[in-house]
């Protein structure tokens, strides 16, 4: 892939803030123009700061909270302890999160690509621009739920919150326009597509994938439908495997949508400067104990051993053992380059899993969950339950979002909550609070106090062992 960069990471945030506005997520001739500092950006600078911005919204506090709660990693000191392990996270702890959904790289920039494509007559660059629409506006949704999504990025000043079930349909809209796009007419953005380099055909294979992934975010609530739906989209999904066990473990599959880092200390990989900094968060005793029984060869690549020669996890309160506990791979998984996975042929496999078995076809779930274990030199299965499928998602999903999303519709592992001084809570949390500074600009968010426990596509908690 050709790489085009038109300046550091901090450089075109920075430039990207000042086009898309810095605080809250509205715009319009009074909020946004400033005739004594007019500001124009090209596609080009706007699609690489969203994907700087965004790289980052996927690797950063979101994911790790997701690990922690999944208890795939545990917070064991600082910050995270206090809100990955204790849950002691308050609605000013995420408030850059929720904003960057809509600013900063988000929905704002995203429309504003979108119209200067459609006005160049590039149909490919647009179709982009609407597959990460929906990347970032979904993701959105299966955290907060109920977000502003029809009256955002607009002139409205106090947008309302669509149900999250209304955005995930306005979705599949977006990304079924953004496949019919994507076979238009335009040069396409070329080597500025940090993901694909501008390769149309693997950008269709994504947006289906995508489509899976939030059909199945539905299914608790529309059950045989959403399964039907979601089978139907991950078979146009992304079909290109790993072509070695390495890189189907390390999900780095041709045709995955991956995040792009170099070398550089300010554009390297964000779970990288995170965890090499600082010594806050260690390996979890339950996915230790899982890789382990499974005989999992990604032990050893999401991990690195104690002096012992022994893999140890931390509990969910993030109390580390005497023995001390692993840490994340420096060299595997945590150097600055690497291309961390976000929706991949794994995702895409274990998602036909899913739907074929809950349709009854439970040969054919066989098949796409052996697919993906002999793809990381594990022996195939002879039968295949809901629960073996489970375990197969939440051990290639590590450092995922998306692995607390499946905790959620399908509780596993079973787990027992961390919790404020070392006492479980009641449940896991289901959703994050909208951020404070959102709160206070627009009344329709309500105080954390009367905001829902959990989104309405996860209509109970899961129960515990």
């Amino acid at each position: 892939m050709t790489r085009i960069m038109t300046g550091k990471w901090s450089a075109l945030l920075a430039l990207n803030l000042l086009a898309g506005g810095c605080s809250g997520f509205l715009t319009g001739p009074a909020l946004t123009d400033d005739p004594n500092n007019p500001i124009n950006a090209s596609i080009s600078q706007l699609l690489t700061a969203v994907q700087a911005a965004q790289f980052l919204q996927q690797e950063s506090q979101l994911a790790r909270l997701a690990a922690m709660y999944t208890q795939q990693l545990s917070g064991t000191n600082n910050q995270q302890q206090n809100w990955g392990s204790q849950y002691a996270i308050g609605e000013s702890d995420l408030s850059g999160r929720f904003s960057l959904n809509y600013t900063g790289g988000g929905l704002v920039d995203l429309r504003n690509i979108q119209r200067l494509a459609k006005g160049n007559g590039d149909a490919k660059t647009e179709g982009i621009a609407k597959v990460w629409e929906a990347f970032v506006i979904g993701t959105a949704a299966s955290i907060w739920g109920d977000i502003p999504y029809s009256e955002a990025a607009g002139e409205v000043t106090q947008p309302k919150l669509d149900p999250q079930r209304d955005v995930y349909a306005a979705l599949q809209t977006l990304l079924s326009e953004a496949i019919t796009l994507l076979d238009g007419p335009g040069l396409g953005p070329g080597g500025v597509d940090l993901v694909y380099g501008g390769n149309t055909a693997r950008w269709k294979r994504a947006a289906s994938t995508l489509k899976a992934r939030f059909h199945l975010h539905t299914a608790e609530q529309l059950s045989t439908a959403a399964y039907q739906a979601a089978l139907t989209a991950a078979n146009s999904g992304i079909n290109e495997a790993p072509t070695s066990a390495t890189l189907a473990a390390d999900g780095q599959g041709p045709g995955d949508f991956r995040s792009y880092h170099d070398n550089n200390s300010d554009q390297g990989n964000i779970w990288s400067q995170f965890l090499t900094s600082r010594n806050d968060m260690t390996a979890n005793t339950v996915l230790i104990n899982i890789l382990t029984a499974r005989g999992d060869p990604r032990l050893a690549r999401y991990f690195e051993p104690l002096a012992s020669g022994s893999f140890v996890g931390s509990d969910q309160f993030g109390r580390v053992p005497g023995t001390g506990a692993s840490i994340v791979h420096r060299t595997v998984r945590l150097p600055l380059n690497f291309r961390q996975p976000l929706v991949t042929w794994t995702e895409n496999q274990l998602i036909l899993a899913e739907a074929n078995f809950r349709l009854g076809n439970p040969g054919a779930a066989l098949t796409n969950v052996n697919a993906v274990r002999q793809s990381v030199g594990l022996p195939a299965l002879t039968s295949v339950t809901l629960t073996d499928i489970a375990q197969e998602k939440y051990v290639a999903m590590f450092q995922n979002i998306e692995v607390w999303n499946d905790f959620k519709r399908l509780c596993y592992p079973l787990l027992t909550p961390g919790g404020p001084n070392f006492t479980p809570a009641a449940e896991i949390p289901g959703r994050a609070l909208y951020g404070l500074a959102e709160r206070q600009a627009n009344p329709n968010i309500k105080l954390p106090a009367e905001q829902p426990i959990r989104n309405w596509n996860d209509p109970a908690a899961c129960p515990k062992p």
